[in-house]
């Protein structure tokens, strides 16, 4: 029995092969299938054939159940979703069905997913619980559905197994939420840079102060000034501009401490659209004043 396991950062597949188990009991059931007929047919002759047809609905369901132990089973999870395939022949049939099994689950509704080693499965058996008493690996959903996984697993196989998807799932819901936090202060921050002006000033002069920088480009030979340094990271409307991250005190000293900029025009708080117009010895007015009484609340 052979246990393939193939990871990527955002897929998992486990496959649990059994081919050389599936194909001795084959050969083992058709030895004895022929065997039973060369000696049937030495004792009855022809009516052997038209036993055998009558028989052989029997004869498929006691092969199947012979061969049941040992499928081809397959766990997958990728996109948000767990699935679940199993064959009763060592890959997929697309031509029969009948012997393809298929369960599509969502990661979000998974509950718990747990070993059971062998003597756990005989007291299940014993006392015939809801769980698969074949398998190792079990599944439980929120939606109170069930599933489960690795028929004639060793214990230790199944353990390292469950130990690989809880490792592989601890890591997506962890990056599924990073991305969720990401998306939701990217909504906020897009709402932000959608203020009316005067407010949109306010804040971005604040928020030049609480980093101590800002980011600057030029438009028509004047400023764009904008602060906020995750806004122009990460939000799609400045992914085409080309700002200059300053520290906010070389700036000072650079730009808002020369004359020969005091009446030069820039725009604050841009956000493709529009922003606030002043002159850089307004601009430097207004943050001063919001210096001076940051200044007095700590006095």
């Amino acid at each position: 029995m052979e246990i393939r396991i193939t990871k990527t950062e955002n897929y998992l597949k486990i496959e649990k092969i059994a081919k050389k188990e599936l194909l001795i009991r084959i050969i083992i059931f058709l030895l004895i299938v022929f065997y039973f007929f060369i000696n049937t047919y030495k004792k009855y002759g022809r009516i052997t054939i038209f036993l055998t047809l009558l028989i052989f609905p029997v004869g498929i369901s006691f092969y199947l159940a012979f061969i049941s132990n040992y499928p081809y089973e397959v766990l997958i999870i990728k996109n948000g979703k767990m699935i679940r395939y199993v064959s009763l022949f060592y890959r997929h049939l697309k031509f029969c069905k009948l012997f393809n099994f298929l369960q599509v689950y969502d990661i979000d509704n998974l509950k718990h997913i747990y070993f059971k080693n062998t003597t756990e499965i005989l007291v299940i058996k014993a006392i015939k619980r809801t769980e698969s008493p074949y398998h190792k690996i079990h599944l439980t959903f929120k939606d109170k559905s069930y599933t489960a996984f690795g028929m004639k697993l060793k214990d230790e196989v199944a353990k390292d197994i469950v130990l690989t998807i809880n490792k592989f799932l601890e890591k997506y819901i962890k990056e599924n939420k990073i991305k969720r936090l990401t998306l939701t202060e990217k909504e906020n921050l897009s709402e932000k840079y959608n203020y009316p002006l005067d407010e949109r000033y306010n804040y971005i002069l604040n928020k030049i102060l609480d980093e101590e920088k800002l980011f600057i480009s030029e438009k028509d030979n004047n400023f764009i000034i904008n602060g906020d340094s995750e806004a122009v990271k990460d939000l799609e409307i400045f992914k085409d501009m080309n700002f200059e991250e300053i520290d906010f005190y070389i700036f000072y000293v650079n730009y808002l401490s020369k004359k020969e900029y005091e009446n030069k025009e820039v725009l604050v708080g841009y956000n493709g659209i529009d922003g606030k117009e002043v002159t850089m010895s307004k601009f430097k007015k207004d943050i001063n004043e919001i210096r001076d009484s940051r200044s007095t609340l700590k006095n």
